[in-house]
């Protein structure tokens, strides 16, 4: 502010001393206009930043929602979307069209061996290699952490699907680098074709997530094909599984009991518990007609446990010279979980640990091993429980398993018991794992003995102890008789039926 800005004839009647204090509050003024005004422009600066933060949060929040964050693919609800409208469009042409879904086994335990990031980039390396394998028609998605989906438009035929399935598996059946290191992944594709398996793509993707499932779980081969009797399979499982819920809730589960002789005496030295289902409708059911779905579902942790308490409240009654033996499931050993339910089913039954027999299968451990917790197991013999490998000689890793896990003792696997009177080379297999394990310090029990001469060879070879139908069929706690001399049981009048364990299907 000048002085000379003020009009005349006020500057006239003023002194310098108010002159100078105007002035003064002009120029405060004057400033407090500028602070005003930068003020505004900075606030004016910070609202376009952070509508424009905004919109790229809104962006990037769209793209999650939408695609898969690791390897940038669609995800199901965008697959689902674009596939919809797809079946739309070609929805006047004659041209059939399929979905495929890709399962990858073992993505799991690739994520806990090499972490989540690592995991990731596995999956990004997959999706690269899917990319490149389809044509430039083709949608690639990632519709799980470990399934990968695909829509093939324009086929000529559906059987063009099984060209596309077989360069896939291809694609993805070749070493992944991470790290430097090489991981293996496995594929199963299945594949549900437009308009006849479903015209729309929820029952296209649910279709075809069911022919990969049967794929996995049968082997089929590099791909399969829905067919309606895979979705009646699948709408018998899912039935099943609520049927076991409910026979938890209901205690429907039973536990029947088959005699294990020792061969050298004699003598029955205790019993396996094996588990039975009273079904409300279709009466006794056996371990086969169910314990796939209690498997896969992870409900066989509580019938094994119903087993574990029942098998050792019985076993804590019978003299002490007797044991029972449990068949659980590798799910059960993962973690302290075990040690804790073992531990409570002794406190509250009173059986001693080393009356109690824990039975694995040898199929069962190998397929879990990187899942099965060895100080689980290290924790149980701890305690005094026995740990018996059972159906030994049939899961494709025997003497790998004997190095990793510690037990008591191996259980033949039946099939070679059975063969080995007829057949010279089943005879010189039972002879070598007695020989094994007597170098190992273990016992061996022979399994499933059906005849006399089969128990005669068994003794004969060296194995200490058996149990099968000749010495005792699987009967209800109330038929079994505690023993009290030397002789075993009479043996069967009727015709060998299988036996079923608490246990997977081999």
């Amino acid at each position: 502010m000048n002085p000379n800005d003020l009009p005349g004839a006020e500057v006239a009647h003023l002194d310098a001393a108010e002159v100078a204090r105007r002035l003064s509050r002009l120029a405060d003024l004057e400033q407090q206009m500028q602070d005003r005004s930068e003020e505004l422009a900075w606030t004016s600066e910070r609202l376009v930043t952070e509508l424009y933060d905004r919109h790229a949060a809104d962006a990037a929040v769209d793209r999650l929602e939408r695609f898969d964050s690791a390897t940038g693919l669609p995800n199901r609800r965008t697959f689902e979307h674009r596939v919809g409208r797809a079946l739309e469009a070609q929805m006047q042409g004659d041209e059939p069209s399929a979905v495929m879904i890709i399962g990858i086994e073992r993505m799991k335990q690739l994520r806990e061996t090499i972490g989540f990031k690592g995991a990731d980039r596995v999956a990004l390396q997959i999706a690269d290699r899917l990319r490149i394998a389809v044509r430039g028609s083709d949608m690639v998605a990632r519709i799980g952490d470990d399934t990968f989906a695909l829509w093939l438009a324009q086929l000529r035929r559906a059987e063009d699907a099984i060209a596309l399935a077989r360069k896939l598996f291809d694609a993805i059946d070749v070493p992944l680098l991470v790290d430097g290191r090489e991981y293996r992944v496995e594929p199963a594709v299945g594949v549900a074709v437009s308009p006849q398996d479903g015209a729309n793509a929820d029952l296209l993707l649910a279709r075809a997530e069911s022919a990969m499932n049967y794929a996995r779980e049968h082997g089929t081969g590099l791909y399969q094909f829905f067919r309606p009797d895979i979705a009646q399979r699948t709408a018998h499982r899912l039935r099943l599984e609520a049927e076991l819920r409910a026979a938890i809730e209901r205690d429907q589960f039973r536990v029947h009991l088959q005699p294990r002789v020792d061969l050298r005496r004699g003598r029955v030295i205790g019993a396996e518990a094996l588990l039975r289902w009273q079904h409300p409708e279709r009466g006794l059911l056996l371990p086969g007609e169910f314990l796939d779905v209690a498997e896969e579902t992870g409900l066989i942790v509580a019938i094994g446990e119903i087993v574990l308490q029942r098998a050792c409240a019985m076993a804590a009654r019978w003299p002490s010279t007797l044991s029972i033996a449990v068949n659980l499931s590798p799910r059960e050993f993962r973690g302290k979980s075990m040690l804790d339910m073992v531990q409570t089913a002794l406190r509250t039954s009173g059986l001693p640990a080393a009356r109690l027999q824990i039975e694995i299968t040898e199929a069962g451990l190998n397929r879990a091993l990187d899942e099965v917790d060895a100080a689980a197991i290290a924790g149980l013999r701890g305690l005094g429980v026995q740990i018996t490998l059972d159906d030994f000689g049939a899961g494709g890793a025997s003497l790998s398993v004997l190095r990793t896990v510690d037990v008591d003792r191996v259980k033949i696997d039946g099939r070679f018991v059975q063969h080995a009177v007829d057949d010279v080379r089943d005879a010189h297999i039972v002879s070598a794992i007695v020989a094994l394990a007597r170098k190992l310090g273990l016992r061996v029990v022979a399994e499933s003995v059906e005849t006399a001469a089969q128990l005669a060879l068994m003794k004969k070879i060296g194995c200490h102890e058996a149990q099968g139908f000749w010495l005792g069929r699987p009967i209800s706690p109330g038929e079994f008789e505690i023993p009290n001399s030397v002789t075993p049981p009479a043996r069967p009048t009727r015709a060998p039926v299988r036996k079923n364990k608490v246990r997977p299907r081999t």
